[in-house]
């Protein structure tokens, strides 16, 4: 599980003075310095994936300054964002833990450029205003990483971390850099200083964040709710989203488009679609497993006969058909084992309030899919139920991770999880994002952070435009596109890994011409790029 904790130190209300943006340099400080151990450690290793590290601490230091790199360049500001560096004993069992915790240590609010009476992170409130603002502990980011995995056998049993650059996780590892800019991330912007538990915003004054967090069910701003409000938002599965413009515009670039399930008949729902999401349990429900006409169950207890709490009195209707239940009273699992023995193909569970959501728990004798739809949905299918037909399938509109609006979900799960709601992507979105609260093999942070530059633009965050300059030479490739690929921040990155693990000028050469070599074969240079590049790489000594 991928954790965030905030730590904040005391909250400064200041006027300033803005000036004009320019470059970032986020500054890392060492904590483990002088310890041995963490980003100290000199236990041997040998380089891997790009990182030319012959220590485990080297290897955690290249990666760690990697990611800094890479933010760098992406954000632009007048001033250093520095950041706190640290392996520490974090919560972990053999087969669960916290990777990384990280967090603002300042907030900030009523400055010039700012929503008044709303609190920013003090990295953020550097960038739009380009004044170093003071801090408390000197320090504007905290981040601790989890330095018992790979080194405790009781912390997450058989795993450890990938220290490579190259984006290449081996299967049973955990890509160091991409928790690292996770991490920074939500220094930087991504998170909220609502309380998810008691609904209250820190100091009674709403952040930043709060400001582009909407709940469609009670159609309001965070920033704008009561406490009690908050509260019940912050559970509301699936109906939680970013309604900031940038994140919105580049959704379509970024995601891909949703598995829904799609009304086929009766004429007068024929062609809607309908938000759904897969059981915990059960087979995969994916479009051609899940199809077919729909009838709604009934077990014979009157009014309450949807929810198939007991066996199906109505089994003939059912059987070959896909079973409409109610949630609530009986556990998922019950409702899916009844609508079975009737001889259901699949299930469908509409919600009792709000929307579509993920039924859970754990169920070894169902072996049929199963699906969460919302109250609304359930509604419609028994207003037309005659003849009712549905199947799951890829949406040609609708974004995976997105409302009907197109705007994207943040985690809201039923269960909530401090640290991990409300402050993350939904893990709805689909390809799985950066900012989402737990990590996948897929990710490739080196390369892309998808929307998350178009969050930090919503917030007020200046974005580098233009292109990538490796010394003084303007290189010509972008220092970032919309969708969050990141190609010329990469490109300078690694020119300063390169100078790291070479002997003379012309190793670096060689291993900037093997760099944008691959780059170039990945498909991921602009035409003409090449010897542009080359050229500034010949210049940089």
């Amino acid at each position: 599980m991928n954790k965030l904790r905030l730590s904040l130190a005391a909250a400064l209300a200041v006027l300033l003075h803005a000036t004009p943006a320019s470059s970032v340099e986020v500054e890392l400080t060492n904590f483990d310095a002088g310890t041995g151990a963490g980003l100290d450690d000199p236990s041997p290793r040998a380089p891997v994936g790009g990182n030319p590290g012959t220590t485990l601490g080297q290897q955690r230091q290249i990666a760690y300054q990697f990611a800094a790199d890479l933010w760098s360049t992406v954000l632009d500001g007048e001033t250093p964002v520095r950041v706190t560096a640290s392996t520490q004993p974090l919560s972990c069992t053999p087969t669960s833990g916290t990777l990384a915790q990280a967090g603002a240590l300042s907030v900030y609010r009523n400055f010039p450029g700012s929503i008044p009476n709303t609190w920013y992170h003090v990295a953020l409130a550097k960038g739009i205003t380009g004044i170093d603002l003071p801090t408390s502990s000197g320090f504007d980011i905290l981040t601790q990483f989890n330095g018992a995995i790979g080194v405790d056998p009781n912390c997450l049993t058989g795993s450890d971390w990938y220290y490579g650059l190259d984006g290449n996780t081996p299967a049973g590892k955990i890509n160091f850099l991409n928790v690292v800019m996770h991490e920074i991330g939500h220094g930087l912007g991504f998170s909220g200083f609502e309380n998810v538990s008691s609904g209250q915003p820190l100091a009674g004054t709403p952040s930043i964040y709060a400001t582009y967090a909407f709940d469609n069910t009670q159609g309001q701003l965070v920033r704008n709710m009561t406490a009690a409000q908050r509260v019940a938002a912050f559970v509301n599965d699936g109906n939680l989203v970013w309604t900031g413009p940038n994140v919105t515009a580049q959704a379509p670039l970024v995601l891909d488009y949703a598995v829904v399930l799609r009304a086929s008949a009766p004429a007068a729902i024929a062609g809607n679609e309908y938000d759904a999401v897969a059981a915990a349990f059960g087979p995969a429900a994916t479009p051609g497993s899940f199809a077919g006409a729909v009838a709604v169950a009934n077990d014979g207890t009157g009014p309450t006969a949807t929810l198939a709490c007991q066996p199906l009195q109505n089994a003939a209707e059912v059987a070959g058909k896909l079973a409409l239940v109610d949630r609530g009273v009986c556990a998922f699992a019950v409702k899916a084992a009844n609508a079975q023995a009737a001889g259901a193909t699949g299930v469908i569970i509409a919600n009792s309030a709000g929307g579509a959501f993920a039924p859970g728990g754990t169920a070894a004798d169902v072996t049929i899919p199963v699906i969460g739809v919302a109250q609304a949905t359930g509604a419609a299918f028994k207003a037309n139920s005659a003849g009712l037909a549905a199947a799951l399938v890829q949406s040609g509109t609708r974004l995976a991770g997105a409302d009907a609006a197109g705007r994207v979900q943040m985690y809201a799960p039923t269960a909530r999880a401090p640290g991990s709601t409300y402050s993350h992507f939904d893990t709805r979105v689909s390809p799985n994002a950066l900012m989402e609260p737990f990590n996948t093999a897929s990710i490739q942070a080196n390369y892309s952070i998808d929307l998350t530059p178009a969050l930090f633009a919503d917030e007020g965050w200046p974005l580098d435009t233009g292109s990538a300059r490796i010394g003084d030479c303007d290189t010509g490739v972008a220092v970032q596109q919309e969708g969050g690929l990141i190609i010329g921040a990469n490109l300078v990155a690694q020119s300063n890994v390169c100078k790291i693990g070479a002997r003379n000028h012309g190793q670096y050469v060689s291993c900037m011409s093997g760099h944008t070599n691959a780059l170039r074969a990945a498909g991921l240079l602009p035409a003409g790029s090449h010897g542009a590049i080359q050229r500034c790489v010949a210049k940089n000594k």
